[in-house]
């Protein structure tokens, strides 16, 4: 016959256990720790800072540049609405949007870091009529 085992710890939970009066600086603590953990303000990643910003500039209806090429890996693009209209910066990999920064209202200007493979991309404006007007550009990402 095997021995029965009693269990370690009992089945009411600790706040059950404890005071009325001791259970509201725990509830307080643990709301605390769930409310800060996905605001801490940490560095970025490393290998994602390290490189200046590539600069684009948006305005009726091109990007400057229109073509450009960046080595693989981590890029950060600084756009710039120059124009007088809103306008986006949309980068796709074929039919694929890799990423993008929506709402670039004219004097804006915004940071957006992708991580990108080898390959052709094409950066364009999708608000209507923006990219039919030819608000397109050819991004190259070289090997690293």
């Amino acid at each position: 016959m095997t021995p029965q085992l009693k269990p370690k710890y009992r089945k009411e939970s600790f706040v059950a256990l404890c005071p009325p009066h001791q259970t509201a600086p725990l509830a307080t603590v643990i709301a605390l720790g769930v409310l800060t953990a996905g605001c801490s303000m940490s560095a970025p990643p490393s290998g994602l800072a390290d490189s200046a910003p590539v600069s684009v500039r948006a305005s009726e209806y091109r990007f400057d540049p229109s073509a450009m090429s960046v080595p693989a890996g981590a890029v950060t693009f600084r756009v710039e609405n120059v124009g007088t209209v809103e306008h986006e910066f949309e980068i796709f990999e074929g039919e694929q949007v890799v990423d993008e920064i929506e709402g670039l209202v004219p004097g804006l200007s915004r940071d957006l870091t992708v991580i990108l493979e080898a390959g052709d991309y094409t950066y364009v404006c999708k608000l209507p009529g923006h990219e039919e007007a030819g608000m397109t550009g050819q991004l190259t990402v070289t090997d690293a």
